[in-house]
């Protein structure tokens, strides 16, 4: 069943949205007040009479709070809508770590989640927390005001003008109709050319050794041209409909209420103050008609994007996220075992024949030459990489009879090059654990040796990692990448070269981490440096697609990093 739109939101959003549409209706009534008493000082002039001091009070004071109303509100829904788009992110991710345990990924599936996680989280906070607020208000002003002139100046006037009010959001919906089509093509070829140039991005080795350069550089120039096109018919569109629809309305409503109100002062009916009080509050029933432009800029985006998320949040499997201090889908052991395991690629065999039994607790390292196939074994571990024939069982489930994705929710990995998304320390972490709270964070960031260096942090968890973790050290980046893992809860550890990029000091604190683990924790570690080997109760090595047991004794000098050879010399 399709989710409601407004559950793609935090809970939190709507009430966040409505306390921006009061602070903008408390402008909208200091507004009121000020061109009230600038109605009565001139009317009273006409009069011939004095106004109490009471008016030109109410024009300071209305004027002062009509302008910090303002501020606040465009504050407020800046700041509201970066914290509903920070918390998009990690549910977004949430739901592609899902998929990825039921399914192999879709071709495109990176590419829609960067679009969705990015500019589509971006155009529906904007649409949530700055967009409907405002037009919140400007819809409800026009009927406030036709109200108080009812009320308080003129009741045949305010019912004319009240009656007439429903004319602008009706207009306005009939063209975001008429515009929707063209509006929608313009969003798909949008969405049809950021695809293309990150998988242009993503292969830019390739292009070149394929001398495919030009072709792509002119079909990325002919996709832009076919985009740049279409927003411009767009915009064109838009253009009309806003100097039509703003020009008519503003004219018709101004010369209405202007009308009107002489009209009823000349026949006796009100008073020349009233007649000019009307006159300037008929100013703010235009206010609708300012948001025409955000209605094509803002609200059809933002409604697009949200049906997009909404759509990727439907698709998502039912079963939790996060294994680890959630559920446990094995025996809980971290126990492994691999039987008779044969992995190819193509025709060529990369591991056969191989046995192997990690009792849960121990300390398992796996040494080899570079090639060799250590990261290929690490894979069948993991569960990324089936193996042609032979058993695999992890934490007590059987790769072949688990559920689809089982095997890779029950280890937690640290690669040798570290994996993290523009975002925060917080939202990277959060992928491991989506529930994990402030607390848990930092408990996993002690464990990891890394919780000093985010506290000195001038926004600490919510500090930026920058793209590709580029605004912290390599140290830091892979001490971050273990926290991650230690935050998923999970009792086995896999561990692919944790230590090859990082300084001396970083490689310290790594390897002391990894010392604390405790007995609860089945920790594999493929490496070539001798100190975490120092930390491993049984070694194997991977020699010619077999695995044959070493001993820390039996390591060689092929099996270790020139420089921790050169230091063993």
């Amino acid at each position: 069943m399709p989710r409601d739109a407004t559950s793609v939101m935090s809970p939190r959003s709507p009430h966040r949205a409505r306390q921006v549409a009061a602070v903008h209706l408390l402008e909208v009534a200091a507004t009121a007040l000020v061109l009230v008493a600038v109605g009565q000082a001139v009317g009273g002039r006409l009069e011939g009479f004095v106004l109490g001091p009471g008016w030109y009070w109410a024009m300071g004071v209305g004027g002062g709070v009509a302008a910090v109303a303002a501020g606040a509100a465009m504050g407020m829904s800046g700041r509201h809508a970066r914290a509903e788009e920070a918390a998009l992110h990690p549910r977004v991710l949430d739901v592609l770590y899902r998929r990825s345990l039921s399914a192999p990924p879709a071709p495109d599936e990176g590419d829609r989640v960067v679009i969705l996680a990015g500019d589509n989280a971006e155009r529906v906070s904007e649409y949530r927390q700055v967009f409907r607020p405002d037009m919140i208000a400007a819809l409800t002003t026009p009927v406030l005001v036709c109200l108080g002139i009812l009320i308080g100046l003129d009741w045949l006037t305010g019912l004319v003008l009240l009656v007439m009010c429903p004319l602008i959001p009706t207009l306005i919906k009939g063209f975001l109709k008429l515009f929707r089509k063209r509006s929608s093509e313009s969003r798909r070829e949008r969405a049809r050319l950021t695809a293309r140039y990150l998988d242009a991005i993503s292969n830019l080795v390739l292009i070149r050794m394929l001398g495919a350069g030009q072709r792509v550089e002119d079909d990325l120039r002919q996709q832009g041209e076919a985009n740049r096109g279409t927003i411009m018919k767009l915009l064109a569109g838009n253009q009309v409909v806003i100097i039509v629809v703003d020009g008519l309305f503003s004219l018709l409503f101004i010369v209405m209420s202007a009308g009107m109100a002489m009209t009823r002062w000349q026949n006796g009916h009100i008073t020349a103050s009233s007649a000019i009080t009307i006159v300037l509050l008929s100013v703010l029933l235009l206010e609708p008609l300012h948001q025409v432009a955000a209605v094509f800029y803002i609200g059809m985006g933002g409604k697009a994007s949200e049906k997009a998320i909404s759509r990727w949040f439907d698709e998502a499997p039912q079963t939790a996220a996060s294994r680890g201090s959630v559920t446990s889908t094995g025996d809980g052991s971290g126990a492994m075992m691999l039987r008779d395991v044969t992995v190819c690629y193509g025709d060529s065999q990369i591991l056969h024949g191989v046995d192997l039994v990690i009792p849960h607790g121990s300390r398992t390292a796996i040494v080899g030459r570079s090639g060799a196939g250590k990261s290929t074994l690490l894979g069948v571990m993991t569960g990324t990489l089936p193996p042609h024939c032979g058993q695999v069982v992890v934490d007590g489930l059987d790769a072949e009879m688990a559920e689809a994705g089982a095997i890779r929710g029950a280890s937690a990995s640290v690669n040798q090059r570290t994996w993290l998304f523009a975002g925060t320390i917080a939202d990277n972490l959060a992928v491991a654990n989506p529930h994990a709270t402030a607390e848990q964070m930092w408990e996993a960031l002690r464990r990891a040796d890394i919780a000093d260096d985010v506290a000195s942090m001038p926004r600490e968890l919510n500090s930026d990692v920058g793209e590709q973790g580029c605004l912290l050290s390599g140290g830091q980046a892979q001490r971050i990448s273990l926290a991650r893992a230690f935050l998923s809860g999970r009792k086995i550890l896999l561990l692919d070269e944790p230590t090859s990029h990082v300084d001396m000091d970083s490689e310290q604190r790594i390897i002391d981490a990894i010392s604390r683990i405790g007995d609860d924790t089945t920790v594999v570690m493929v490496t070539h440096r001798r100190r975490l080997l120092d930390l491993a109760r049984d070694v194997y090595r991977v020699t010619d697609g077999t695995l044959v047991p070493v001993g820390a004794d039996g390591v060689t000098g092929e099996d270790l990093d020139r420089v921790e050879s050169e230091d063993r010399v």
